[in-house]
This record gives C-alpha cells, structure tokens and sequence, in this order.
C-alpha cells in the first residue's frame, strides 16, 4: 500500500509537467496544472477525514472538548486558551479538489478526458464529492456557525470577499444536495478502488454515509426546527445508512513515515506522551462496568485504571505519575481511525424513534447500536449482560431514554469523531461536562472563533455574520444550540 507516495510523486510531476519543454508560454502557471488528475485530487481530499476525530497532537481538541483526552505533561489546551479554528484549508485544500473534481466532470469538453474518466463513471465521481462535499462543510458549520458556503471557492471569477451564509441555509443546502447525490449514485458504475482510500470504491457504502450524514444534520434540528427535522430524518433513515461495522468510515493509516497514525508519532517517535485517556471517561467505563475500558486504556502499573482529571493545574500534574495510559490498538504507525462508526448511526436513529420521527423500535436501535460499538471491539458476548444493568437498561421517560442514547453515543465515540461528540454535548448537555479545576472560565466552548486570517481580507462580510450570529466567541452558540447546558 504506497499509493500515498505515488500520489505524491505523480502530483509534483503533474504540477512540473507544464512548465517544461520549449518555455514557448511564461503565462503558465506551473502550480495550477492544465490537466489535474481527478483520481489524486480525490485522494487528497479524502485524507481530511481523520482530522474530524483528531487533529493531530498539537491540540487534539476535538478529543479534548469531550474530555476523552487529558493532558499529562503539559497542560496547555484543556483551559480552553485557543479557540479559533482554521478554515482556511478545508476550502482551499480539500473543497477546492472536489469542486474541480466536479467540474471537470460536469463540463462536456473534460468529462471524458482520460485524466478525468481514471477516477470512474462520471456519475459516481460527481455524487461521491458532492457526500464528502457535504460532509465536510457539516463540521465546518458545526464548529463555527455562519460560514462563507454559497460564494465560496469563487475566486476565479474574481469573487474574492464571499458572504457568510446562515448555517440554517446551510443545513437545508446540504440535505437537498446529498439527497440530489444519493439518487445519482450507481451501483453498478465505478469508482476507483485504489484512489478511493476510504470505500475502496464500494459505491453501497458510499450511499450508506451519504444516508448517515442526512441523519447527522437532521436530528441536530430537534429542538430549534423538529418538524424539518423528522421530514429530513424519515427520508434519509428511508435510504439507509451505516447498519455493519463493514460500513464504518474509517481513514487507513500506514505502515510508512508519509501517512502514519498522529499519536504513534507523538508516543513512539517523539516519545512524548502528552495525551492520556481522561478520568472522566475512564470513571464512568468503570461506573458502567463497561467492558469497552480494557480496550479503551492500559491500566497503571498496578492495575488501575486511573486517570488524570481534565483541566487540572500544571503544578498538579505531578501528582499523577502512574496513570492509565491509550490501549496500543490506537498508537500503531497503521492504526486505523474510525470517524463515523455504525454505532454513532443507530443509537441516532434510536433516539429518532423515540421522538417519534421514525416508525421503529427505539429500544430495539438502542441495544444495536451499543451492540455495534462492542462488536467494533470483540465484545459481542458480553452486550446482554451490559444491557441488562439498570442504568443502562432501555427504561424511564423519553427523556431519561434519550440520555442514555447521548450517554452510550458518548461512550461509543471515543477515538471517533470528536466534533460529533461536542455537538451531542451542546444539544442534550450528555454527559454534563464541566471545565477543570484550573479553568478561568464557567462552561465548555459552544463554538470555537473564527480565524484572523480567514476574516481579516473580509471583514465586512465578518461583521455582517457576527452582528447576525452573535459575538465571536464561545459563549455564542450556534443556530441549532439553543438548549441550556448546567
């Protein structure tokens, strides 16, 4: 598996390609490729989905936000101290590859060039950018509310200072847009399964994210527009999403230095060992008798599985020199990161079934989706025994059944996708997380700012979505936040 080298190389001999021969035309730009490969551009663009359940191990906040992670050497970020979030090359790295990828396919004078058709059928290259398309721009907005979305990437037509869209507008875009892409989808097309690092060109699994993703956005309308909500929901639950582990969305890491796993870097390479599992997810695991703890976390040289509280005092930190450490499966130089797994998808689903969105068993959705996350770890056996405990049995109010889907979404997502995590905690405050001890501020973030450099060229356009929005900071909350956190 060394396509990512030869991505690499074939993409710095594409971009030198033009600017060699005769020298005949000093106009063209040697960066900006007459002929782009879409099978490389997709491939880049696909290697932005491990950064949803971390990015990297400077400040992995979207693991730290649900304190799945604590800081065991330094602590630097769990005070909440950065909290602005790049934009930038999510639109110019990422979005701006599949957006070509699109055109090249839309316009009849490239859609059957060979640098193009490479990738696959016309129709599932264009349905395929338009679901990650989509996804993407989901976090995005989730992060940070309004952001630039209709005037986007515009900047070769001379569109330099692009408005920013409500992330209500936004939601609605992006359900209409991945229903448009679902039907486009064939099966019995093509995608490449080399260039496709994510499905491997499996086009049912493909539509199965797609799915998921609708019901991502629509049941995060469950208290600001709940009837959008069950219409969206009801359809995509309809299409079909993630059912089997096998449709997990996972990233493959390899066994190389140009695409290895972030923490083997920072624990093996650098030896550094700045990130531990938190005690606030290694205390509830043991609360819950939670088989999924051995697998989770290595205990301390004593067998315990103690962990470091999130947020404490620097000068504190030695007070904890033994604890409870990553479980190796998630520090391999090839350890794989699942983003979405089938799990996250039923227990939304049960809790859309609970709300009466769906005409399903919620109870039946609840025990699948806990028995999905423990079969991600061999636990099959041991999900009646779990179930059957009261605090997670699948009894109370609709309220309290609810909490417990939050809960075991919770539980579930550890070294998953982080944002998804934070936005479950900001619409049903499960569990009901707190700054640390050494925090100087009364709550976790509702948002994360918006970059200087991605305002600082467009500041009217900033303003006018701050004036809209609220104040640029994390006390303001995003549109469909409105639920009080304790």
């Amino acid at each position: 598996m060394k396509y990512i080298k030869f991505i690499a190389i074939a993409l710095t001999g594409l971009m030198t390609f033009s600017s060699c021969g005769d020298f005949g035309d000093t106009n063209v730009d040697p960066n900006n490729p007459s002929m782009p490969e879409t099978r490389f551009l997709f491939t880049y663009a696909c290697r932005v989905v491990p950064q949803f359940t971390m990015t990297g191990t400077y400040d992995p906040w979207n693991q730290l936000y649900p304190q799945y992670f604590t800081e065991r050497q330094n602590v630097q970020y769990s005070g909440y101290a950065m909290t602005d979030f790049n934009l930038g090359p999510f639109y110019y790295e990422r979005l701006r590859n599949l957006n070509t990828i699109i055109s090249l396919n839309t316009d009849e004078e490239t859609a059957n060039e060979s640098y193009v058709v490479q990738l696959g059928d016309r129709n599932n290259q264009i349905a395929a950018c338009r679901t990650l398309r989509a996804f993407i721009y989901m976090h995005m907005t989730d992060v940070v509310g309004m952001l630039p979305y209709t005037e986007a990437l515009k900047g070769d037509d001379g569109l330099f200072t692009p408005k920013y869209d409500t992330q209500q507008f936004i939601y609605e875009d992006l359900d209409r847009d991945l229903s448009e892409a679902y039907s486009q989808f064939d099966e019995s097309g093509s995608l490449d399964n080399t260039f496709d690092i994510l499905y491997a060109g499996n086009i049912a699994r493909w539509k199965k994210l797609n799915a998921s993703t609708r019901m991502m956005l629509a049941i995060k309308l469950s208290d600001v527009d709940p009837a959008a909500g069950k219409a969206r929901f009801a359809k995509a639950y309809a299409d079909g999403g993630m059912v089997s582990n096998d449709d997990r969305l996972e990233y493959k890491y390899l066994p190389e230095t140009a695409n290895e796993n972030p923490l083997y870097n920072n624990i093996i390479v650098s030896g550094r060992k700045d990130f531990a599992p938190s005690k606030t997810i290694l205390d509830q695991l043991i609360a819950y008798n939670d088989p999924r703890l051995e697998v989770y976390a290595d205990p301390n040289s004593e067998g315990k599985y103690e962990g470091v509280p999130y947020g404490i005092a620097q000068a504190e930190i030695v007070n904890y020199p033994d604890c409870a450490t990553f479980d190796p499966r998630y520090y391999q130089q090839n350890s794989p990161m699942v983003v979405i797994s089938p799990s996250h998808i039923l227990l939304i689903q049960a809790e859309a079934a609970v709300r009466g969105w769906i005409n399903a068993d919620a109870e039946a959705l609840y025990k699948a989706g806990i028995a999905a996350s423990f079969g991600q770890y061999g636990l099959d056996s041991q999900v009646d025994a779990y179930c059957a405990q009261p605090e997670i049995a699948f009894t109370g109010s609709d309220q309290q059944k609810i909490e417990k889907i939050a809960m075991q979404r919770w539980l579930g997502n550890f070294m998953q996708d982080g944002i998804e995590a934070w936005s479950d905690w900001r619409r049903l405050n499960v569990p009901k997380l707190k700054p640390g001890s050494a925090a100087t501020v009364t709550h976790v973030p509702y948002r994360r700012h918006y970059y200087p450099d991605d305002y600082n060229t467009n500041v009217p356009n900033y303003e006018a979505a701050i004036a809209a929005q609220g104040p640029d900071n994390f006390d303001t909350r995003v549109w469909w936040d409105v639920a009080p956190n304790e």
